[in-house]
């Protein structure tokens, strides 16, 4: 469910300490966010503008994640991200834990990239392969999902890639009763476990490392990432992790997106295609689920066929 809205005296409260000195004239909503909110505040001087990214008032754990994330990844020289400037806990001025960050210059590359030609598309997602591969140098002890440690950690990635799958893939199964679906994608996975172990240790992955969180600014020498947002997702796993949702999500298809992430990123990961299919049979009965969770109605049924059309792929 996403969270209520941030106003514009709201704004000007969190902003005294966390941007001295600016005059906020207003609040605009950012694309995205269904869980989180993420506001834009609208200072006198533009240059002055931060994000802020609030939660519900049990949203604690997700502002220590988001902070410790961040942290991390400077500290292993990872540059292209915002910077933070101030955040608090449910006891906050607003009720409601919230970061605030600096703005990064440009928008979403979503927005950009079907305008871009196939030499400047080339290019940024050489970019992104970069970009990934500094999360990816960053080794964790265990495979699972991150808050500031590592939750239920697991030794090996099959165990936390299985794992994940008989969760996401319950739940459809309660909610929809389709046991067809339920029991084709189970056998898919069980007959191709030996995948999951092709990797080379447990890494820091984004887990939602697609054109919607990647910002980018078009420049006279072409489009420049400025940095990578939202880290609710962050995990300790397996880099197919991210490869395989940036080509599920992005991708979709296009060969000179994924000639430019693999220029970037510096190799090709054995048995790209068929692990590529595997994790994305994982990955979407996760988005369904959140799909479902925000109420969408349209979406849980094209992915339900999206999973199909996976499984008949072989």
């Amino acid at each position: 469910m996403a969270v209520e809205g941030l106003t514009r005296d709201q704004a000007a409260e969190i902003l005294r300490d966390a941007v001295p000195g600016a005059e906020v004239v207003g609040v605009e909503k950012m694309v995205g966010g269904q869980v989180t909110g993420a506001y834009e505040v609208l200072c006198a001087d533009p240059s002055q503008n931060p994000v802020v990214k609030i939660s519900a008032p049990n949203g604690g754990a997700w502002l220590a994640k988001e902070v410790g994330v961040y942290r991390l990844l400077r500290r292993h020289g990872v540059t292209k991200l915002p910077k933070l400037l101030g955040g608090a806990g449910a006891d906050s001025a607003i009720g409601r834990p919230y970061l605030v960050m600096s703005k990064l210059p440009g928008v979403a590359l979503e927005r950009l990239s079907p305008e871009l030609s196939d030499a400047d598309l080339r290019s940024v997602y050489r970019q992104m392969g970069e970009l990934v591969a500094q999360f990816h140098a960053i080794e964790q002890d265990a495979y699972g999902f991150r808050s500031t440690e590592i939750l239920d950690p697991r030794q090996t990635n099959e165990a936390q890639m299985t794992s994940t799958h008989a969760r996401a893939s319950g739940a459809c199964l309660d909610v929809t009763g389709d046991r067809e679906l339920y029991e084709a994608a189970r056998a898919y996975v069980v007959a191709r476990t030996d995948l999951f172990e092709l990797g080379t240790g447990p890494v820091l992955v984004h887990n939602d490392f697609h054109e919607g969180n990647i910002i980018a600014e078009q420049t006279p020498d072409g489009p420049v990432i400025t940095g990578v947002i939202d880290m609710e997702n962050t995990m300790a796993g397996d880099p197919m992790v991210d490869l395989a949702k940036t080509d599920c999500y992005s991708i979709k298809g296009n060969r000179i997106k994924l000639e430019g992430l693999f220029e970037g990123y510096g190799e090709v990961p054995v048995e790209w295609k068929r692990r590529t299919r595997l994790y994305q049979v994982v990955h979407l009965f996760e988005l369904w689920g959140f799909y479902h969770e925000i109420g969408a109605r349209e979406e849980p049924v094209a992915i339900a066929e999206d999973i199909r059309a996976l499984i008949a792929a072989g």
